[in-house]
């Protein structure tokens, strides 16, 4: 297992692989557990890194892929419609296994933490990414309401962090590249946060 490097600016964090991870939330040994995940052919990855439009694209998923949900006869919370990949570390109870067909997952890991099954298979992945200047804006403020990480002083010491990669899911240049640049490995669809307000602005706009 990889050395882990010490955050200093934040003490809520810990580096491992390149990659700052919470203490409270995921230990390395679960991170690497990960690896052997069985993946279903019918499974959907929503991949984002923090702040990138992840609760809204939670939304779309379900309104697509859950009847139930899109004529609300049936109320289920966003974090059960899509579950988080990570969740077994906080609650280890958690059954992904009895999760019926397709099975609905978000994470904020970067391309090398992913169970290795992913790769070559008909599983899908959609990768959303917004401009890091907006992510970085919103980032920053939701330290005001974080009870994970530490909140920054002001927006200089936070700029400084998110550049240096000090900060959840670590930088946001390796979190794309990673992903972009091994792309040809899985069956994924790059979605830009910006074309999606697009679209939406224009639905409101036609009256689709």
């Amino acid at each position: 297992m990889a050395a882990i490097t010490p955050v200093p600016r934040d003490s809520n964090l810990y580096c491992y692989k390149g990659f700052c991870f919470l203490k409270k939330m995921m230990t390395p040994e679960f991170i690497d557990s990960l690896q052997d995940f069985k993946i279903r052919d019918d499974d959907v990855f929503l991949i984002t890194y923090p702040k990138s439009g992840t609760i809204w694209s939670q939304q779309i998923l379900s309104l697509i892929c859950s009847e139930e949900h899109r004529n609300g006869t049936k109320k289920i919370e966003t974090s059960e419609r899509v579950q988080w990949l990570e969740s077994r570390a906080l609650n280890p109870d958690v059954d992904y296994n009895s999760r019926p067909s397709p099975r609905l997952f978000v994470s904020h890991l970067s391309e090398t933490f992913v169970p290795r099954g992913m790769k070559n298979t008909k599983a899908k992945v959609i990768y959303v990414m917004r401009n890091p200047k907006d992510v970085m804006n919103s980032f920053y403020h939701f330290e005001d309401i974080s009870v994970v990480t530490e909140k920054s002083p002001d927006f200089h010491h936070f700029y400084e962090k998110f550049l240096d990669g000090e900060v959840f899911a670590g930088k946001w240049f390796d979190h794309i590249r990673g992903w972009y640049n091994h792309k040809d490995a899985y069956n994924i669809l790059f979605l830009k946060y910006e074309d999606m307000i697009k679209v939406k602005a224009l639905s409101f706009n036609t009256n689709i």
